[in-house]
């Protein structure tokens, strides 16, 4: 863990401290780079010197990268496509990142996860490239000296010097910063849908991706942080953009499983469970779900487990999803919750037909089990997709 802090502090360090001295000349007035503005290229350059010797290329078990990358750039117009594009495989990055001139450092941990599946590779990549070809260091960069230059020739709110003069809440300008930082999350994703579908690669290959990473605990929990919005708020933003990219992948490749991705991934999405009374006057807990590309059946799981460990119940439930709203309801009457255990964590897990891990989700509040009443609502980071892959399948 010590390691992956200092990577990553030294690398965005080394960015804002090369960028400053390089932008020091050059006149910064808006968020539209200049013309003449190349302290992200200088900052790049940089980054290959110092980071040759501790990371390595996408070769051996890693090539698959190599090749959806070389597919996904070919997509780019020749003005676009101006960069040296590399992936270099980093130990305890903790993430994927990129480099203002064409590099895409990967988490080691993160490109064994995700091996051989193009898809997913495709997803990782398509993001990353989006945010080279818009330049989004430099714009991010350029963004915030106007703001710091803005505050600077204010008076803080609360100053006893304020009086009739200008001022700003300095957090409103975090707030502001906060706020572009995910607009250029969403703008990358956005671009990323249109390249995948170009290339072959399904979009929903996007939260099959962003779902597969939140379901792995022993990645870095920062892959989603304040500056980046969660998978639910990327989804309704971009919900829209997700119909029309797949449709242009149909477009492109009516016979998905020779595309270059194979079939699209299965995605259920799993709403907020909620308890119930039943007919028989029991509670039970509820589950809805609505799910894509689901060839075979699913499996959900429910448990409950004690603060102390020492109380632990599990149910199973098998689905196909096969309405556009289907309702998995787990009884918890009479199965001995009316204990002492009156307050129980609760966690769903979402199964593949192969017994593969689709998604895990943490309840925020615990289960009052005293009165079998209460609301079970999904962790803030927890995914709302749950996505496995199965490309052996033809499309029906």
């Amino acid at each position: 863990m010590l390691e992956r802090l200092i990577f990553r502090a030294g690398f965005f360090g080394l960015f804002w401290l090369i960028l400053a001295s390089a932008a020091f000349s050059q006149e910064i007035t808006q968020v539209q780079i200049p013309p003449k503005f190349d302290a992200d290229r200088i900052f790049a350059a940089h980054v290959r010197r110092l980071t040759l010797s501790s990371t390595q290329p996408a070769a051996g078990r890693y090539i698959t990268g190599k090749q959806v990358l070389d597919q996904l750039v070919a997509q780019l117009t020749p003005e676009r496509n101006q960069f040296s594009w590399e992936i270099r495989i980093a130990k305890d990055a903790g993430n994927v990142f990129a480099s203002p001139d064409g590099a895409i450092f990967v988490d080691e941990d993160l490109a064994r996860l995700l091996g051989s599946n193009r898809g997913f590779w495709a997803a990782a990549l398509a993001h990353e490239i989006a945010h080279i070809v818009r330049r989004d260091w430099a714009r991010r960069y350029l963004f915030q000296q106007s703001l710091e230059r803005s505050v600077a020739g204010q008076t803080d709110l609360g100053s006893p010097l304020m009086g009739d003069s200008s001022w700003r809440d300095r957090s409103s300008s975090e707030t502001l910063f906060v706020s572009f930082c995910r607009r250029q999350e969403l703008d990358a994703d956005a671009e990323a849908l249109a390249l995948m579908a170009r290339a072959g690669y399904h979009p929903n290959f996007m939260p099959a991706f962003y779902h597969l990473l939140q379901a792995q605990p022993q990645l870095d929990p920062r892959l989603l942080d304040a500056e980046h919005p969660s998978w639910d708020d990327r989804y309704k933003q971009l919900r829209s953009l997700f119909v029309g990219a797949g449709r242009e992948f149909i477009r492109l490749w009516p016979a998905p499983y020779i595309s270059p991705g194979g079939n699209p991934p299965t995605v259920v999405y799993a709403g907020e469970p909620t308890e119930r009374r039943n007919s028989d006057q029991g509670t039970e807990l509820q589950v809805p779900l609505h799910c894509e590309n689901l060839y075979g059946s699913i499996e959900v799981v429910l448990r409950l487990t004690s603060r102390d460990r020492s109380f632990m119940r599990e149910w199973h439930q098998d689905t196909g999803c096969t309405s556009s709203s289907t309702v998995i309801s787990f009884p918890l009457s009479g199965s001995g919750l009316e204990s002492t255990h009156s307050n129980l964590q609760a966690v769903v897990t979402i199964l593949d037909d192969h017994g593969g891990l689709l998604s895990r989700s943490l309840a925020l509040k615990p289960i009052r089990c005293t009165s079998l009443v209460g609301s079970l609502r999904a962790e803030r980071n927890s995914p709302s997709f749950h996505t496995t892959i199965d490309s052996s399948r033809p499309t029906p």
